[in-house]
């Protein structure tokens, strides 16, 4: 039996439902399609299930997390091909991707945003496109950024602010 308690059972079910959405999402960021987006996000909580035991609530469940993750996928891209930077994802057509951006309006309206949202994030540097990813793309929260990144949280604000005012200017 993986659990010794029921207690313990619950915290990972608590731990895997808050974090599943957002390691998916960036996963599938990087990779481009969802069937092993899928797979990849299923390993990547399948270790972090064996450690679970290592890990203490108390210092960064994202910090944990995504460095389970980005070492995960650093195996997979030096495992199977060569790694595909943002830059090639840009230039991709996107059609695995466009789910991300809504699909409230019709596909031509999703296609025609899909393509201002790459070239959009393709003027950025790639720090800046990192960190409008983390934030708008992978869904994570300003508190969670300052964890992996290590900058302050008001800091990733402002810098984030700007980066903003700076693509509403290129519209």
């Amino acid at each position: 039996m993986l659990f010794k308690k029921a207690r313990e059972r619950r915290r990972f079910e608590k731990f895997y439902s808050n974090n599943i959405d957002k390691i998916f999402r960036f996963v599938f960021f990087r990779v481009g399609d969802r069937t092993k987006a899928e797979e990849l996000t299923a390993e990547i909580f399948m270790k972090a299930l064996e450690h679970f035991g290592t890990y203490d609530p108390a210092k960064s469940t994202t910090s944990w997390l995504m460095t389970i993750t980005k070492n995960h996928l650093a195996n997979y891209w030096r495992d199977t091909k060569p790694m595909v930077s943002v830059d090639a994802w840009l230039e991709g057509d996107g059609a695995e991707e466009a789910y991300l951006f809504g699909a409230a309006q019709g596909q031509q309206k999703r296609d025609e945003d899909y393509r201002i949202l790459k070239e959009l994030l393709a003027k950025l540097r790639d720090d800046e496109r990192e960190l409008v990813t983390l934030h708008y793309l992978v869904g994570y929260n300003y508190t969670e950024i300052a964890e992996l990144t290590g900058q302050s949280e008001g800091a990733l604000r402002v810098t984030v602010h700007r980066i903003i005012k700076k693509l509403r200017r290129q519209l």
